[in-house]
């Protein structure tokens, strides 16, 4: 008589999920897409990544003119630069280091106001015109 060593699939998956040598990272990856929605799919990262990486970019100025917006998700080695605002386009990241940790998107939406937009074009301009009358 044969013995069977038939595991049943639940248990298999809990025991391969309860025993994780080489623990890996788990991040939400996605590329260039327009909402968080399309950016919730688990990829298990390589050994030598460190962070779930979410980088966000927009632009525009106020609600008159929109640039577009753009989401990647993903896992890294390194956390990259920070967040950088430079009036017109907006990049934010946002790092973590645990499973499934970039689940929402980093600070998506952003736009230059108006009224610091109508700030540096006057700055901008006195500048110019004082760089023509000395």
């Amino acid at each position: 008589m044969k013995a069977s060593l038939a595991v049943p699939p639940a248990l298999l998956l809990a025991l391969l999920l309860a025993v994780d040598p080489a623990r890996a990272l788990v991040c939400f990856s996605c590329t260039n897409q327009k909402s968080n929605f399309y950016c919730l799919k688990p990829t298990v990262c390589s050994s030598s990544d460190n962070y779930c990486v979410t980088v966000s970019s927009s632009g525009g100025i106020g609600n008159l003119v929109d640039f577009g917006y753009s989401l990647n998700k993903g896992c890294s080695p390194i956390c990259p630069g920070p967040s950088v605002d430079v009036g017109v386009v907006a990049v934010s990241t946002h790092c973590c280091q645990s499973f499934l940790c970039n689940f929402s998107a980093a600070d998506g939406g952003l736009r230059v106001n108006a009224a610091v937009l109508g700030l540096g074009l006057l700055l901008s301009l006195l500048l110019a015109l004082q760089q023509l009358h000395p």
